[in-house]
């Protein structure tokens, strides 16, 4: 799932990151994949931080503005 939304255009990622449910979602499943692929541990806390405060559209929001600026999700390698 990490492969598929990095393939996508920013736009994309944006809209998905950004709808209340989805982007929940959409963040929780790149993470676990992410944690998956590599065991660091800024994806682990990254993976920590979304489970326990993702539903807050506050971290989608500055989700969405680090992709803008780094072309990547923040807290994931």
């Amino acid at each position: 799932m990490e492969k598929w939304f990095s393939k996508l255009d920013f736009l994309s990622q944006a809209i998905l990151i950004v709808i209340p449910f989805i982007g929940y979602l959409v963040e929780i499943g790149v993470r676990v994949f992410a944690v998956i692929r590599l065991h660091s541990k800024k994806n682990i806390a990254g993976l920590a931080i979304f489970v326990l405060l993702g539903w807050a559209l506050l971290l989608n929001i500055i989700d969405v503005f680090v992709l803008s600026r780094t072309d990547d999700l923040m807290l994931i390698e």
